[in-house]
């Protein structure tokens, strides 16, 4: 597959990403919410690795190295341990096509488009569930995760904008 048709792909990705925002499924379910969050903190770790050993951009390398830890202490807060659950199919897509993708200045824009697209999709799922989740361990990591994920947000979307992926 030529570099073309995997940005174009990864793009097809990020599209339907956005329409599945769009109309996100919001679990209220302490159990669902859990997955959901596990799920995505693996993604997370997942794509944060690959970018560890392809970057060569110190503020993506800083940034996929905050990601994972953030992501294994809040698998830590929900009682679990990273690795204990897998990545939605979804996902597992994205971290096939960044896998092949060469460490060059086309990787660290998928990643950080990726962190994006998860970012925003977590940022929802955690707002919804700190107002109305149906156990006080998850609202308290959802409330607490909030800023957060805010945070990490105005970081990738500056990268962007500099340049800098």
């Amino acid at each position: 597959m030529n570099r073309r048709t995997l940005l174009l792909s990864l793009a097809g990705a990020a599209s339907a990403a956005s329409i599945a925002r769009a109309q996100p499924l919001l679990p209220t379910n302490p159990d669902q919410f859990r997955l959901t969050m596990l799920m995505s903190g693996e993604y997370a770790i997942a794509t944060s690795r690959i970018a560890l050993e392809r970057s060569r951009n110190p503020h993506i390398r800083n940034f996929a190295q905050l990601e994972i830890n953030e992501q294994t202490a809040v698998a830590a807060a929900l009682g679990a341990a990273s690795g204990t659950v897998q990545p939605r199919p979804d996902q597992i897509a994205i971290i096939q096509r960044l896998q092949g993708l060469p460490a060059q200045r086309s990787f660290d824009r998928a990643y950080v488009e990726g962190q994006i697209a998860g970012h925003e999709e977590l940022l929802a799922l955690n707002m919804a569930y700190a107002q109305s989740g149906g156990d006080d361990r998850g609202r308290a990591v959802a409330t607490v995760a909030v800023p957060s994920i805010q945070t990490h947000l105005s970081i990738l979307s500056k990268m962007l904008r500099n340049g800098v992926a």
